[in-house]
């Protein structure tokens, strides 16, 4: 594996290519993270899926308050452009899009817009629903401005829920009326790319929006896995839990086969990803759920 980084693929924003030695696939992968997430933030996630053949793009994107349709969707279009331009080893047919926490759900996006396969690690899907269920709050206490605080400054202030209320509440200007439309749901159709998505039972982000984003591809006639871990880890935090899974449904997307069938053909792959993942987390069980790896 190598990896080349900071290389420009606009003026204003730059990705790490991981270049595995034999490259099996390809993935556009978004950061979590609002308002000052980094690709850096992914660095562990984008090396195991290197050691496991897929060449990685791991691309910055813009965070501002034009929302994850906005210019977050424009810069990753925009990397996605460049990457099949690009003269590395790959199909520029044969591309995935992955996306944990914010990333996931410009991943969902890019996957509506461009017709391509999508993994969402945390997306936040259903706007409305998450400030329905937070509205107790009330809404005049998230007037905060949350953009340049530190988000472990939020998580130990215990803020987590008012930040993401101020961030939604900022998309669509305080104007409630547009939550429905600001969400991907709203974007749903025939021409949308399969989807593998993830979430805990009791993490920040409600995996409720998952299950109705399913039930959207289902009525569009897309594929839509979702996959419900016990505990509350976000994102990244369930790497050791979400990967193998995440690898048969980019395998079974790069062939066109069926997830079931790439789930077979891979067995011996996950007893070597259990093993490899238990040497960077030692005494760590990445099957037991609600495991939060660091």
């Amino acid at each position: 594996m190598r990896v080349l980084r900071d290389l420009e693929y606009s003026h204003r924003q730059a990705l790490d290519v991981y270049v595995p030695d034999v490259p099996q696939g390809t993935v556009l992968l978004l950061h979590g993270g609002w308002p000052d997430g980094d690709k850096s933030d992914e660095a562990l996630l984008a090396e195991h899926l290197c050691r496991s053949g897929i060449l990685v793009f791991s691309a910055n994107f813009g965070l501002d308050r034009s929302g994850p349709s906005g210019r977050s969707l424009s810069d990753a279009i925009a990397a996605l452009g460049w990457i099949r331009a690009s003269e590395f080893d790959l199909d520029p047919d044969r591309i995935a899009v992955m996306g944990v926490g914010t990333g996931g759900t410009v991943a969902i996006e890019v996957g509506l817009k461009e017709g391509i396969p999508v993994v969402g690690w945390s997306a936040l899907i259903d706007f409305k629903s998450f400030m329905d269920s937070s509205a107790t709050l009330g809404d005049s206490d998230h007037l905060r401005d949350y953009y340049g605080v530190n988000w472990e400054t939020i998580k130990e202030a215990g803020e987590q829920i008012p930040f993401l209320r101020g961030v939604i509440l900022a998309l669509v200007a305080n104007n409630l009326s547009l939550l429905a439309a600001a969400s991907p749901l709203s974007r749903v159709s025939p021409s949308a790319g399969r989807m593998l998505l993830f979430n805990s039972t009791n993490e920040l982000v409600p995996a409720t929006g998952a299950g109705m984003l399913q039930q959207a591809m289902m009525e569009a006639d897309v594929s839509c896995t979702v996959d419900i871990l016990d505990g509350t880890a976000h994102g990244s935090e369930y790497l050791l839990q979400a990967l193998p899974a995440t690898l048969r449904f980019l395998t079974a997307a790069y062939t066109d086969e069926s997830v079931d069938a790439a789930e077979h053909a891979h067995d011996e792959q996950d007893d070597y990803l259990v093993e490899a993942l238990m040497e960077t987390f030692p005494g760590s069980d990445p099957i037991s759920p609600g495991h939060v790896a660091h």
